[in-house]
């Protein structure tokens, strides 16, 4: 098949990504040994294997792509930032092979959507599309949500990158040229949450990621999501998820057993 055939091709593969259940694996590592999440991921999904060098032709901007990569300074954290920069619409999960200290904040600053291992079994591929669904941004009657992100998008970009650092919604709605009672108002019309509550959701499902190893100390993981407090960490985890860290860290380490 030739290249332009099969440019074609994927892209009509890929303008039914949502509908047709099919989603779109690119290898950063150059690892030739099968990925546990990758045939994992099989059973309930049509993965199509696409290469870095093919991903930015071959793309709609509507795609979800799970983007292998061996650990945080990978190259293919810069095809990240160059599909987002291009299709901020597409949904990019990171794969990760080598878990540390700085992997989830490339992710976030590089504009990821969420971070598994490449062990991850099925359970852990549910819960990552659950999440992934918590940060849908839902078509309304009009069609016209998605040019209303725009206006807020220099926000999202903020939070994105800096989701350990403190996040004061007055920076937030100065970056949007709004004052800060218009931007409350206008973000929790988009978003259909409230700028703290989007903010304590994106920390969490972060962290419940990052829960899933036993390799980062839970104040680690606290500190790298965006609670510099262990306590307050703690006290919203349980809020929030129903269990303390520790606990949620162990109820899945038993279940992976």
């Amino acid at each position: 098949m030739s290249r332009c055939l099969l440019i074609d091709f994927v892209k009509v593969i890929f303008a039914d990504t949502f509908k047709g259940g099919f989603v779109i694996w690119v290898n950063c590592c150059q690892q030739d040994k099968p990925t546990v999440a990758k045939e994992n991921l099989k059973f309930s999904h049509s993965v199509v294997d696409v290469s870095p060098y093919e991903l930015l032709s071959t793309m709609t901007g509507h795609e979800l792509i799970f983007l292998e990569v061996l650990s945080s300074s990978s190259e293919g954290f810069e095809l990240l930032r160059a599909v987002k920069n291009r299709f901020p619409s597409a949904k990019i999960v990171v794969v990760y092979h080598k878990l540390d200290a700085d992997l989830a904040l490339n992710v976030l600053r590089a504009g990821g959507e969420d971070v598994i291992g490449a062990d991850a079994n099925r359970q852990q591929l549910d819960e990552c599309f659950t999440r992934l669904h918590t940060h849908s941004i839902h078509t309304d009657a009009k069609g016209n949500l998605e040019s209303r992100e725009i206006s807020i998008r220099p926000a999202l970009k903020i939070i994105d990158e800096n989701i350990s650092a403190p996040l004061r919604e007055e920076e937030l709605a100065n970056a949007c040229q709004y004052s800060p009672t218009y931007f409350s108002r206008l973000f929790h019309s988009i978003m259909g949450v409230t700028l703290k509550q989007y903010i304590i959701k994106k920390r969490l499902d972060l962290a419940c990621g990052l829960l899933r190893s036993d390799r980062e100390k839970i104040a680690t993981i606290a500190n790298s999501t965006g609670f510099k407090d262990v306590s307050y960490f703690s006290r919203v985890f349980k809020k929030h998820i129903g269990c303390s860290p520790g606990e949620f860290r162990m109820r899945k380490t038993n279940l992976d057993v």
